[in-house]
C-alpha cells in the first residue's frame, strides 16, 4: 500500500485507518479479495529460466569443456580419415560429457525438490486476529490490514506494525546482519523504515515477550523480500567436499592432459604421422580422466542421505553428511537429545519441610500460583501440545496436574491479566491475576533466581514462616538434593496485591516480600539409549559437552547418567556454570575446554556461539545441537549444525545441515558413523576406479616407445570407465559402515580425499600389477599367432583383435579382485560377506559377463572390434582375481597397526 513507508511515523491509534483494518481484524471476505489483488504472502518464485541457467553451467565446467574439446578433436579427425572409428569415438566422448552434465543437473535440481519437500514437512502457521476471532491461517495467507499476533519463539511472516507489545525483544539478524537483540514498542518513530523500533519485519525472529501488529507489506513487498529479490542468483560457496572433489578432477585432468601434450610432442619428434599421434593423445587423456567418477560421488551422497533418513536424520545438505562423520566435539541440549522431553511433575514440595504436600487447600494454591506464573492457552487442531492445552511443556503438565486434581483451570487462566515472559538472564518468568475477590502476583523460576526475593515461607494454607538465613538454608538442601537426582527444580513464590498494577509497572517493582509457595519436581527421564551411544562417541574419539539452562546438580546428574561425566571426574574440573562463563574470556575458556570441562550449566543460547569459536580456536570440527531461535548463531558457526525436528523453530531448522526428526541424541551417532563410511567409501571407489587407469595407459607409453602394437583401443578403454567400473564402484559407495569406523579417532583436517597414500596405492601398485598381467596375455596371444618383434598389425587383423581382446577381459576380471578387497581397509573384503552388498554383487556379475562377451559374443566383438582366443587362455585371465586379491591382502597384512587409516587429530 502507498502508506507503507511512513506507516512507522505514525501513532499507534492511527494505524488501523490508515490500512483499512480494525482492531478486531479483517473479515474473511476482505482478506480473500485482498489476496487475490496483492497475491500469496511468499517470495517470488525464480526466474523461469533459471533451470536453463543451471543445466548451462553444467555443460560449461571444466570436465565437460575438456571432453567436449577430445571429442570436436575426433571429429575432425573423423572428417579427414573416416572409417577409422574416430567418429564413434567423438560420439561416445561427447555422450560422456552429456550424460555427466544431466546427472549433475538432476541431482541439482533434485536437492531443490527435496528442499520444497522440506518446506512442506515444516509448515509455518501464524496466528491473526480475523473477525473478532483469534485463529491460527497458513503464512501465506497473510495480507496487508491483518492483526498479526507474536510470541516468543515466533519467525515473523510479514512485515507488520505493531499496536501493542508487552517485553517484546526481537532479533532482526536475518535482516540487518547484526545478532544483537532490539527491544520493540508502539509509539511513533523518525528516520528509515528499516530502523524503526515499531515495525516487525518478515524473516525475523521474536526472543521475548509477545505483540499484536498489523501487517502492511506481504510477500516481494517486504523488506527480507526486496533482499532476497537482489541476492537470489547470487552463488553459495562451494562446501570444503565440494572444493575437495573439486581438486581431485582438476589434479586428474592436469595428469592426463599433460600427459598427453608431452607425449604428442614426443610422437611428432620420433617421426610418428599426425593421425596416429593424435590417436595416442586421446588415449592418454581418456585413460587419465576417470568419467564416471563425478556421478558416483554424488550418488554415494545421495543414497547416504537416504540411509541417514531411515536413521531419524534429515540432510539439507548433502556435504554435511560426510563434514557430520569429521566431528570431533559434538555440543548437545539435554531437554528431548538426551532426555525424553516428557516432563512430568513427580512431587510437589512444601518449602518448609521438603516433604510433598498432602493439604489440597496448599496444593491448590500452588498449582494456582504456578499457572498465573505460566502461558498456557487452548489447543488448536494445529497444536499437539495436550488434548487441551498448548505452549511450554512444563505450563502444560502443570494445568493437566490442577485439571486432574481440581478440575479444569479455565478461569485461572482467562484472569490471568498479564504474564511478564521468561528471562533468559533472570530465568524466571510471572504473572498477575485478578477477579472480583483477589489480586495475585505470582512468580515461578530457579532457585537461585528467586532465593533473593523470598520474604516468608508457606507451610500448609494459614502459616507462614520468615525467610531466615536457617530456612533459606534448608531450600538450599531440598533443591540440592532433588537437582542431585536428576530432578528439575522449579520454585513458585507469590504475594496478594491491594489492587490491580498499572499495566505499565516493571516485574521488579511487584517482586519484593515474596512468600514462597513451594517447589516443583519435575522427571524428564533419559533415553535409554543415550548412554550406550554417549559410549560409543568416546570409543570413537569424539567428545561429548553438555550444554544446558539447567541447575548445575541436575546437570551433573545426568551427564554422569549418560557417561558424559566419568564416576570418578572431579565436578569443580569438568562443570562450568553460565556465570563464570559469561565474564570469563576467551582464552580462559580455550584452557578450560583444553583441561577437560565437559559440562555448561546455567548457560543462556547466546553463550553457545562462545563455546563453539574456543573449541574452533582448538582446531575442532564442531557439531552443535539447537531448537531456539537464539541457537541459529552457533547453529551457523559450527561445521555442522544440528535442528531438533521435533521441538526445534522453524529458524533453527532452516539455519542447520541436519534436521533431527526424532530429537534423539542416538540418531546424531548414527550419522557420525554414516559419515564415517562416506569418506571412507569415498577412498574406496576412487581407489578402485583410479587402478584401472594403469593398465589403459601403459599400453600407449609401450606403443610410442616400442615397436609394438597398441594392446587397447579408446574405445576399449570407455567400456571400462563409462561401463564395466560404474555398478562396482556404485556398490563400493553403498558399502555400510566397518565393525571399527566408531573405534578411531576422527580424520585430520588435512587429510585429503585424493591423498599421495592413494594414488600410490592406485597407481603404483594395484595399477601395476594390472598392466603387467595383462599386457602378459596380451604378448602370449601375440606369440601363439607367430607375431614377431617390430611386426605392424592391421586394425582388423584376427589375431590383433584376440589379443586386445584378453587384454580387455582380463583387466576387467582383475577389477572383480580389486573390487572385493576394496570393501575393507584393512581386511580381506571376503569377511564383510558377499552377498550382503547387492549392487556390488550385481557389478561383479556384469564384469565376468562381459568379459566373456568381449571374447565369444559377436554383437561385443563387432563393437569394440575383438576376437576369440582360446579358453585356455581365457582361463589364464581368471588367474588375474586371486593374483591381485592375494597381493593386495598381502600388503594390508604387512601395513596392519603400522600406520592407522585414520591419523589421530592435530
Amino acid at each position: 500500500m502507498a502508506a507503507a513507508n511512513q506507516i512507522h511515523q505514525v501513532a499507534a491509534a492511527e494505524v488501523f485507518g490508515l490500512l483499512r483494518s480494525r482492531a478486531e481484524g479483517l473479515s474473511d471476505r476482505e482478506a480473500e479479495e485482498r489476496r487475490r489483488e496483492v497475491g500469496p504472502n511468499r517470495l517470488q518464485p525464480p526466474s523461469r529460466w533459471r533451470w536453463l541457467q543451471g543445466l548451462i553451467k553444467q555443460f560449461v565446467n571444466f570436465f565437460s569443456v575438456l571432453l567436449d574439446i577430445a571429442a570436436l578433436v575426433c571429429f575432425v579427425a573423423d572428417a579427414i580419415q573416416p572409417g577409422e572409428g574416430m567418429g564413434l569415438l567423438g560420439w561416445a566422448l561427447f555422450g560422456v560429457s552429456v550424460l555427466n552434465a544431466l546427472f549433475a543437473f538432476a541431482q541439482e535440481m533434485r536437492a531443490e525438490r527435496a528442499m520444497e519437500e522440506l518446506r512442506k514437512f515444516l509448515p509455518q502457521g501464524v496466528r491473526v486476529r480475523r473477525g473478532g476471532t483469534e485463529r491460527e491461517v497458513p503464512a501465506e495467507d497473510l495480507v496487508p490490514g491483518d492483526v498479526l499476533l507474536v510470541g516468543e519463539g515466533d519467525r515473523i511472516a510479514a512485515d507488520a506494525r505493531l499496536v501493542e507489545t508487552e517485553d517484546l525483544l526481537v532479533n532482526n539478524a536475518p535482516l540487518t546482519g547484526e545478532s544483537r537483540s532490539q527491544a520493540l514498542k508502539t509509539g511513533p518513530a523518525k528516520g528509515r523504515l528499516i530502523e524503526s523500533p515499531n515495525i516487525a519485519f518478515a524473516g525475523c525472529s521474536v526472543l521475548r515477550g509477545n505483540g499484536t501488529a498489523v501487517v502492511f507489506a506481504t510477500g516481494h513487498r517486504t523488506e527480507l523480500g526486496k533482499i532476497a529479490a537482489l541476492s537470489r542468483d547470487v552463488r553459495r560457496p562451494l562446501s570444503p567436499l565440494q572444493r575437495e572433489t573439486n581438486r581431485m578432477v582438476r589434479v586428474l585432468t592436469l595428469i592426463a592432459v599433460a600427459m598427453g601434450i608431452l607425449f604428442f610432442a614426443y610422437g611428432v619428434a620420433s617421426g610418428r604421422s599426425l593421425w596416429v599421434n593424435i590417436v595416442f593423445m586421446l588415449g592418454i587423456i581418456v585413460a587419465n580422466v576417470p568419467e564416471g567418477l563425478l556421478p558416483t560421488f554424488t550418488l554415494a551422497l545421495s543414497m547416504a542421505s537416504l540411509r541417514m533418513a531411515g536413521r531419524q536424520v534429515l540432510v539439507k545438505n548433502l556435504e554435511a553428511v560426510e563434514a557430520l562423520g569429521a566431528v570431533h566435539v559434538i555440543c548437545t541440549d539435554k531437554t528431548g537429545t538426551l532426555t525424553r522431553n516428557e516432563l512430568a511433575i513427580a512431587a510437589l514440595l512444601d518449602p518448609v519441610r521438603g516433604e510433598p504436600i498432602s493439604d489440597q487447600e496448599a496444593l491448590r494454591s500452588l498449582l494456582k500460583a504456578a499457572l498465573v506464573a505460566s502461558e498456557v492457552r487452548p489447543a488448536t487442531a494445529n497444536q499437539g501440545s495436550s488434548p487441551g492445552w498448548a505452549g511450554d511443556p512444563m505450563d502444560v503438565a502443570l494445568a493437566d496436574r490442577y485439571g486432574e486434581l481440581f478440575g479444569p483451570p479455565d478461569d485461572i487462566i482467562k484472569e490471568t491479566r498479564r504474564h511478564f515472559p521468561f528471562d533468559l538472564a533472570k530465568r524466571r518468568e510471572a504473572g498477575v491475576f485478578a477477579n472480583n475477590s483477589e489480586v495475585l502476583f505470582a512468580i515461578k523460576g530457579a532457585w537461585e533466581s528467586l532465593r533473593p526475593l523470598i520474604g516468608r515461607l508457606q507451610s500448609g494454607v494459614y502459616t507462614a514462616a520468615e525467610a531466615d538465613e536457617d530456612a533459606l538454608a534448608a531450600c538450599d538442601e531440598v533443591v540440592h538434593r532433588l537437582s542431585a537426582g536428576g530432578q528439575r527444580v522449579i520454585a513458585v513464590a507469590s504475594r496478594q496485591l491491594d489492587s490491580l498494577p498499572d499495566p505499565k509497572a516493571p516485574e521488579e517493582s511487584l517482586e519484593p516480600g515474596l512468600v514462597l509457595n513451594g517447589f516443583l519436581a519435575l522427571d524428564d527421564p533419559i533415553r535409554a539409549e543415550v548412554p550406550a551411544a554417549v559410549a560409543r562417541c568416546h570409543a570413537a574419539g569424539i567428545r561429548v559437552l553438555l550444554i544446558t539452562g539447567d541447575h548445575p546438580d541436575t546437570a551433573e546428574s545426568v551427564a554422569r547418567d549418560c557417561g558424559i561425566l566419568t564416576a570418578d571426574a572431579s565436578a569443580e574440573e569438568r562443570i562450568l556454570h553460565g556465570e563464570d562463563l559469561e565474564r570469563m574470556r576467551e582464552r580462559d575458556l580455550v584452557e578450560r575446554l583444553r583441561a577437560g570441562v565437559s559440562v555448561f550449566a546455567r548457560t543462556t543460547p547466546e553463550q553457545k556461539m562462545k563455546i563453539v569459536t574456543a573449541l574452533k580456536r582448538l582446531g575442532q570440527v564442531v557439531g552443535m545441537t539447537g531448537d531456539g531461535v537464539n541457537d541459529t548463531p552457533a547453529l551457523k558457526s559450527a561445521d555442522v549444525g544440528i535442528a531438533m525436528g521435533v521441538s526445534g523453530t522453524d529458524v533453527a531448522r532452516e539455519a542447520a545441515d541436519i534436521v533431527l526428526l526424532d530429537d534423539n541424541f542416538a540418531s546424531i551417532v548414527s550419522g557420525v558413523e554414516e559419515g564415517r563410511a562416506v569418506f571412507a567409501n569415498m577412498q574406496k571407489f576412487t581407489t578402485y576406479v583410479l587402478a584401472s587407469n594403469i593398465p589403459e595407459i601403459v599400453p600407449f607409453l609401450l606403443y610410442v616407445l616400442l615397436p609394438v602394437p597398441l594392446a587397447l583401443t579408446v574405445i576399449q578403454i570407455l567400456s571400462i570407465d563409462l561401463g564395466t567400473d560404474l555398478l562396482p564402484a556404485i556398490g563400493l559407495g553403498q558399502e555400510p559402515p566397518e565393525r571399527d569406523s566408531m573405534q578411531r579417532p576422527p580424520r585430520r583436517l588435512d587429510q585429503r580425499l585424493l591423498s599421495f597414500r592413494l594414488m600410490a596405492t592406485s597407481y603404483l601398485f594395484l595399477g601395476l600389477i594390472q598392466a603387467a598381467f595383462s599386457l602378459s596375455l596380451f604378448f602370449l596371444v601375440l606369440h601363439q599367432g607367430g607375431w614377431q618383434w617390430g611386426q605392424e598389425l592391421a586394425e582388423n587383423a584376427p589375431l590383433y583383435r584376440s589379443a586386445t581382446g584378453i587384454t580387455l577381459a582380463t583387466i576387467i576380471l582383475m577389477q572383480v579382485g580389486n573390487v572385493v578387497g576394496r570393501r575393507s581397509l584393512r581386511g580381506s573384503g571376503l569377511d564383510r560377506g558377499l552377498l550382503a552388498n547387492r549392487i556390488l554383487l550385481l557389478g561383479v556379475a556384469t564384469e565376468i559377463l562381459f568379459s566373456w562377451a568381449i571374447l565369444y559374443f559377436p554383437p561385443v566383438q563387432e563393437i569394440l572390434q575383438t576376437g576369440p582366443v582360446d579358453w585356455e587362455t581365457y582361463a589364464l585371465a581368471w588367474l588375474g582375481i586371486p593374483l591381485i586379491f592375494g597381493i593386495d591382502y598381502g600388503r594390508k597384512w604387512f601395513l596392519r597397526g603400522r600406520t592407522p587409516q585414520f591419523p589421530p587429530p592435530s
